[in-house]
């Protein structure tokens, strides 16, 4: 009989227990979390921060909060479940009666996007786990990663090069606005910086001679097709992923040197989107900041055709500095970029790629090409 009393007792003592922290768990349990910084670049590291308080005299034996992120943020040093696009962490605490913990998750930031992360679960029990209990929190957190910022000078180098050993250290885009005098023409020097009265005066070929100014505007034209034939899912993401950087990179330098910037691109962020994206010009900061979230948010996939975008972008460009980046180059680009150029704009076009059409080599447009094609080399993030 004592036996069973026992038994008895200690069945009750292990319901009652199972009762209450089982279904006052989440009692006057507060939990929040957030991202360190709302927008960061790619290859930054952040952290998301976790508090959790227990405002009640009962303790909480054991909490699970299970948090469904984007796997491109990686959290540094867990083990964490990938699914696709999606991760899951799993973040556990133990509160006695009126604890706060406060926990900082170390964040790398593999790949550009906007990322939302709109709720958490959090899980409880009792000691045994005999009852479980589970909650939807919302938390809606957002983190913006730009793209990557790159060393353009050294990605690239102009198609001109490849005929010649003499290098040139110079930024791949100056201001052809800004005269500054004459000096004798290098194999490097595209053939409409000639300076052909100079030319004629000293018997030799001599070129205009460029400065930097920040009053030119800016005209980036970004494809996100990586072939001719591709209608809109692109092919080559990693091509499309690079071509994005070099974007933000020209933004990045806009930015600083105050100059105003127009973007166009084929691109979408929005799955449903049917048009391309032409914004308008302007050079202050929530402008270039607003570029910057477009080029987070590009998809892999393209609304229109690249010919059909530099139609519609071509007769609005005056005095412009136009930058054109293609992952491919045919003859069609080549003569919308000369058409462009013979307007009066200064026109480059920055191939990401080390090879293109036979004969598709613009006259009045300068063109640079990819240097290493490491950077097309496949990788898992892609």
């Amino acid at each position: 009989m004592d036996v069973i009393a026992l038994l008895m007792i200690l069945l009750a003592v292990l319901w009652l227990q199972a009762y209450i922290l089982g279904n006052y768990a989440f009692s006057k349990l507060d939990y929040s979390c957030k991202f360190s910084v709302p927008e960061a670049h790619e290859g930054d590291t952040i952290y998301l921060v976790e508090t959790v308080y227990n405002g009640k005299l009962l303790p909480v034996p054991w909490l699970k909060v299970d948090i469904h992120t984007s796997r491109w943020l990686d959290f540094a040093g867990t083990c964490s479940v990938i699914a696709q696009d999606s991760r899951r962490v799993t973040s556990s605490f133990l509160l006695k009666s009126y604890q706060k913990t406060t926990r900082r998750w170390k964040l790398n930031c593999v790949k550009r996007g906007i990322f939302h992360t709109e709720n958490v679960t959090l899980i409880g029990g009792d000691l045994l786990n005999l009852c479980n209990i589970s909650e939807a929190l919302p938390v809606n957190m957002t983190l913006v990663v730009y793209p990557e910022i790159v060393d353009l000078d050294e990605l690239f180098m102009p198609v001109n090069l490849l005929q010649s050993d003499n290098t040139v250290n110079r930024w791949i885009i100056d201001d052809p606005f800004m005269f500054s005098g004459i000096r004798e023409h290098t194999p490097t020097d595209p053939m409409n910086r000639i300076h052909w009265p100079a030319t004629a005066k000293t018997g030799k070929l001599m070129t205009r001679k460029n400065e930097y100014t920040s009053q030119q505007n800016l005209t980036v034209i970004l494809n996100m097709q990586t072939k001719s034939y591709e209608h809109t899912d692109v092919i080559h993401r990693r091509a499309a992923e690079l071509g994005i950087k070099v974007a933000a990179t020209l933004f990045d330098r806009a930015l600083r040197e105050g100059t105003p910037v127009l973007f166009a691109t084929n691109g979408c962020i929005h799955a449903d989107d049917k048009l391309p994206i032409i914004t308008r010009e302007a050079a202050d900061k929530d402008h270039i900041t607003g570029l910057f979230k477009i080029l987070a948010g590009l998809l892999m996939k393209s609304v229109r055709s690249f010919e059909g975008l530099l139609e519609d972008v071509s007769p609005n460009l005056e005095n412009s500095e136009t930058v054109i980046i293609t992952a491919y180059l045919d003859r069609e680009i080549c003569a919308q970029a000369d058409h462009m150029a013979q307007g009066g704009n200064r026109v480059c076009v920055i191939l990401v790629d080390t090879e293109y059409e036979s004969g598709a080599l613009p006259v009045s447009a300068e063109l640079y090409i990819l240097s290493d094609r490491s950077w097309l080399q496949s990788e898992e993030w892609v």
